[in-house]
C-alpha cells in the first residue's frame, strides 16, 4: 500500500468534518468538548452492573460531556487508564458487548446517531477515541502504530471488563480489528471489518487519481462526499451531513495527524497481521462497498481467503461509507452474523 494511500485515509474524515459539518454544527446546541474529570456515576445497564463495578471505580466522567437531543442515548464521556494513557469512551445500549473502532484520525463524533442507535437496540456498545484523538491522551515517546492501537483496544476491553465482545472496525479501524483478531484472538468473540485491509505487501492500493484528489488542499467538502458515496446516493449524502451535526466535533491536533500518518506508513511494511490471521479461529464478517474508491473491494476478498472462518459480503452500489449509506441492511446483516456465531 502506497504512502499516498495512507495519507488520504488519514485526512478524509477530519476534512469532511470541517468542510461539511460546520454549517450544521452552528445550528446545533452543543455540549462542551472539553472539561475536567469528576467521579464517574455508578449507573450501568443492569446486565453489565456486576462486571462493571471495578470499572466504575477506575473511570472518571468528563464534565459537560453528556449530550441532549438525539445524542442523549450515548451517555457521557468517561476516561479510564490503559497502558500509560487515558482512553475516552462512551457506553450505551443493552445486549452482548460490541466495541467499535473508528478509522484514521476519526473521533467518536464521526459515528452517526442512526448507526449507533440501531446497534444499541441489539448490543451493549462501547465507542472510543484512538490514542491522541479527542478525549484520549497519548504517549508521544513511543511511535504510533496499528499494532499499538490494537494493543490499546485490547487493553480497553480488559479495563472495562467487556466479555469477549464483537469488534466492529471501519477503514483503519477495520485494520486495527484485523490486527486484534490476528495477534490477540482471545480478546474478542467475533470481528466485523468494513473498508480495511491486511497491510504489508498484500493490500490493493487506492487508485492514483483518487489519491491525488484526496490529497489536494483544493478538494472541497462536496468532492469528499463524492469519494465516500456513489454519485446517485443523494439521500445518503444528505443524511450523513445532517448526522455529523448531531454530536459535537472533537479535536485532532497536527501532531496526532502526523503520528497517525506514520502509523499508516508503518502498516505498509508490517506483515504481522497477514502472517498471524490464519491462526485466528474467531468468526469474521468482512464487508466492503462495491464502489469503494478509497479501499478497493478486492481487499475484502484477500482478507476472506486468508482467514479461516470469514464470510465476505460486498454491498452493491455502495462506497467507502457503506455502513452509513446502507445502514439498515448493514445492521441487519451484522446481527444475523453474531447470532449465527452464537453471540447473544
Amino acid at each position: 500500500m502506497s504512502a499516498s494511500h495512507r495519507t488520504l485515509r488519514a485526512r478524509t474524515l477530519p476534512r469532511l468534518t470541517v468542510a461539511v459539518a460546520t454549517v450544521a454544527l452552528a445550528a446545533v446546541a452543543c455540549s462542551s468538548g472539553g472539561g475536567h474529570a469528576t467521579s464517574a456515576s455508578s449507573s450501568k445497564p443492569s446486565t453489565q452492573a456486576a462486571a462493571m463495578t471495578a470499572t466504575t471505580a477506575a473511570s472518571t466522567t468528563v464534565v459537560n460531556s453528556a449530550l441532549s437531543g438525539p445524542g442523549a442515548l450515548l451517555g457521557p464521556v468517561r476516561q479510564i487508564p490503559v497502558d500509560g494513557i487515558k482512553i475516552g469512551y462512551r457506553q450505551f445500549g443493552s445486549g452482548p458487548d460490541l466495541i467499535m473502532v473508528m478509522g484514521d484520525t476519526g473521533t467518536m463524533s464521526d459515528w452517526t446517531i442512526d448507526l449507533l442507535s440501531r446497534l444499541g437496540r441489539h448490543y451493549h456498545v462501547t465507542i472510543f477515541d484512538n490514542r491522541g484523538i479527542g478525549y484520549t491522551t497519548d504517549d508521544t515517546s513511543v511511535p504510533d502504530t496499528i499494532p499499538l492501537m490494537a494493543d490499546d483496544t485490547v487493553g480497553l476491553i480488559k479495563a472495562l471488563g467487556l466479555r469477549h465482545p464483537t469488534l466492529l472496525g471501519w477503514s483503519m479501524g477495520g485494520e486495527i480489528g484485523l490486527t486484534v483478531a490476528a495477534l490477540h484472538p482471545g480478546a474478542i468473540s467475533a470481528l466485523v471489518s468494513t473498508g480495511g485491509d491486511l497491510g504489508g505487501s498484500h493490500a490493493i492500493n487506492t487508485p492514483p487519481a483518487v489519491a491525488e484528489e484526496l490529497n489536494s488542499p483544493k478538494t472541497t467538502g462536496p468532492q469528499m462526499l463524492d469519494l465516500l458515496f456513489p454519485a446517485d446516493a443523494t439521500a445518503a449524502r444528505t443524511a450523513y451531513r445532517e448526522q455529523l451535526g448531531l454530536i459535537p466535533p472533537e479535536k485532532v491536533d497536527n501532531e496526532t495527524l502526523l503520528r497517525q500518518y506514520q502509523a499508516g506508513q508503518a502498516y505498509e511494511s508490517f506483515e504481522g497481521t497477514w502472517d498471524k490471521l490464519p491462526d485466528s479461529t474467531i468468526p469474521m464478517l468482512i464487508t466492503n462497498g462495491s464502489l469503494d474508491e478509497i479501499t478497493p473491494p478486492g481487499n475484502a476478498s484477500i482478507i476472506t481467503h486468508r482467514a479461516k472462518h470469514a464470510k465476505m459480503v460486498i454491498f452493491p452500489d455502495a462506497g467507502h461509507a457503506m455502513l452509513v449509506q446502507d445502514c439498515g441492511r448493514f445492521v441487519s446483516l451484522m446481527t444475523q452474523f453474531t447470532k449465527a456465531s452464537g453471540i447473544e
